[in-house]
């Protein structure tokens, strides 16, 4: 689309909504105003060719409600300070069992009446969508089912920005100039000339997007959707869900005599998984035109096993679990939750840049005479990360303690279809709970079998690696003395739930304690799973914050930056304006 007369002439203008009706036509109606009032109504007519933007969020990014009682939420993530205040107070008095009932993946559903955050001048360009108010018509978009606080501002740059690429079909927009075309310039800094490819951590070789592409691009219509998912369940599952609104996205537009063929993804962490199982299913990989992935865990994070030991951090704390028996109950029973562990190709490097194992214990060196002695670092769980780490049983090292599983007492066995042998005595009943569990590890497994290296052919990615936002790209035991013995073998004697443990090892008692985050990151995915696209995209960014002259910023908000939004617009606009699929179609338009 293009706003010719406000930035050609100067003259402003008052853009109106342009409905899309079922016949195909586009209409739009305006008051009438005094004579002396001569701003005029600006229409803004949409192409033939639609190819919508579809967002996905991260895990606890999509509002979820009961499935049996559509009125009773059941996670409605804080959309500010005061929220968040009133949600941990609320939380506090809430127990492990209670969470585990609340949050059952079973028992809940996307929830899709939450705050859609529609400033007018993105209201006005949503005409396409149905309904009589501007709340309506976003909510048939599905932005209500988002954290709005999250994901509203990256939803309405997208809107907004890929309405505006062109202003007379010749000429780049300044909106689109500023957003994207003017961070593909080398500037001089402090330090010296940087180029654009470095302003945007490209790490390919990179080719800036030029006015012949972006024309191409210009000549189709983006509207911009939300799709949320139950992040509780399998992402599997959830790319089932995808896949069923894509073809009943694209199909609204045909119905309405436009030409939509193709969609165009963007994701945010989880939302990674979920698409690139989408796109496995027959007939949704020729559905979609490209990706963008966004700080996607692309093969786990170690910081969903220390919080299953230790509890979250900081504020969210509260809200998702203090220590491990409130986060065990949840996240055990959660195979979206479990899917983000690392899986078998997740390694970080050791001191001397060598590959290794994520999870370790050690012990601190004593020093006498100018000699070291007692200091140990031992791996935990290399060989087979599912049986040795998630599915153990006994190691005081193991992931999940089975009386932590299921407080709630939630029948899973019944759920899931699940047997359970009759003559297992009753007082062995928790290790049924604990086989249930070991059902959802085993498949979890087989996620990751399924996905691995596995993505579009034609996928754009970022992440970051700052220094300054410290990820567990492993996670460490620590004890602050000396210790004689096997670390591996000892004997569990006391757990806070924490993230403290006292260890017995052959006479003496030892306190160990779970080390904070240390490689470089975003605060929750680390570089090291971050970069894993890397061979399998056509353009991966690496952001490593102010020391290399990028914006810093925290996982959970990453689209609400300047930088990420000119690299996922750039990224979009790459997409379509190379693809043949439009080029072939742009006289259509």
């Amino acid at each position: 689309m293009s706003n010719d007369t406000a930035e050609n002439s100067g003259e402003f203008t008052r853009p109106i909504t342009v409905r899309l009706n079922e016949d195909g036509t586009q209409s739009a109606e305006s008051v009438l105003t005094p004579t002396q009032m001569t701003t005029r109504a600006e229409c803004m007519l949409t192409s033939r060719l639609v190819i919508p933007v579809i967002f996905l969020p991260g895990i606890m990014g999509t509002r979820l409600r009961s499935a049996k009682n559509k009125d009773q939420s059941a996670w409605a993530p804080p959309e500010n300070t005061w929220e968040m205040l009133l949600a941990a107070l609320s939380y506090l008095l809430r127990s492990a069992a209670d969470r585990q009932t609340m949050l059952d993946p079973d028992s809940t559903e996307v929830d899709d009446n939450g705050p859609a955050r529609v400033p007018r001048e993105t209201a006005v360009l949503m005409g396409d969508a149905l309904g009589n108010s501007d709340a309506e018509r976003a909510k048939q978009r599905g932005w209500s089912q988002l954290h709005a606080d999250s994901y509203g501002e990256i939803l309405n740059v997208l809107e907004q920005r890929l309405s505006y690429m062109l202003s007379d079909g010749e000429h780049v927009h300044q909106s689109w100039q500023s957003a994207v075309m003017d961070w593909q310039k080398d500037i001089a800094t402090p330090s010296g000339m940087q180029s654009g490819a470095q302003r945007l951590g490209a790490q390919k070789d990179f080719k800036a997007l030029d006015i012949e592409a972006l024309k191409t691009a210009a000549s189709a219509f983006y509207p911009v959707y939300a799709v949320g998912y139950n992040w509780l369940q399998s992402n599997q599952k959830s790319g089932e869900r995808l896949a069923s609104e894509i073809e009943r996205i694209t199909k609204y537009y045909r119905d309405r005599k436009k030409i939509c063929e193709k969609v165009i993804i963007v994701t945010h962490s989880m939302g990674g998984f979920v698409a690139r199982s989408a796109v496995q299913e027959a007939g949704v990989q020729e559905k979609v035109l490209g990706v963008l992935h966004g700080v996607m865990p692309a093969i786990g994070a170690p910081a969903v096993y220390k919080r299953m030991r230790a509890g979250f951090e900081g504020v969210a704390q509260v809200v998702l679990g203090r220590n491990a028996a409130e986060t065990t109950a949840v996240m055990a029973n959660s195979p979206g939750g479990l899917e983000l562990l690392p899986n078998a190709q997740y390694k970080t490097r050791g001191p001397d840049g060598a590959p290794r194992h994520w999870l370790r214990a050690s012990s601190t060196p004593i020093i006498q005479g100018g000699r070291q002695s007692g200091g140990q670092s031992t791996l935990l769980g290399d060989k087979d990360i599912y049986k040795e780490i998630y599915l153990n049983n006994s190691a005081w090292w193991r992931m999940v303690k089975d009386e932590l599983i299921n407080p709630a007492k939630i029948n899973y066995a019944s759920q899931k279809n699940f047997q359970i042998n009759e003559d297992t005595p009753e007082k062995d009943n928790k290790k049924s709970e604990f086989e249930i569990y070991g059902q959802n590890i085993e498949d979890v497994r087989n996620f990751h079998i399924r996905i691995q290296d596995k993505y579009h052919l034609i996928t754009y990615a970022y992440y970051a690696a700052d220094g300054e936002r410290r990820s567990w790209n492993e996670v460490e035991w620590k004890c602050s003395e000396p210790v004689a013995g096997e670390l591996s073998t000892a004997e569990l004697v006391e757990d806070d739930l924490n993230g403290e443990l006292k260890l017995q090892i052959n006479e003496g008692r030892h306190k160990f304690e779970v080390q904070p985050g240390f490689g470089p990151g975003d605060g929750t995915v680390p570089a090291e799973s971050g970069d894993a696209p890397r061979s399998y995209s056509v353009q991966i960014f690496k952001h490593e914050g102010k020391a290399k002259g990028h914006m810093s910023y925290d996982h959970q908000y990453s689209y609400n930056n300047q930088m990420t939004q000119a690299v996922t617009l750039y990224s979009i606009a790459c997409i379509a304006g190379r693809s043949n699929w439009l080029q072939q179609n742009q006289c259509k338009a």
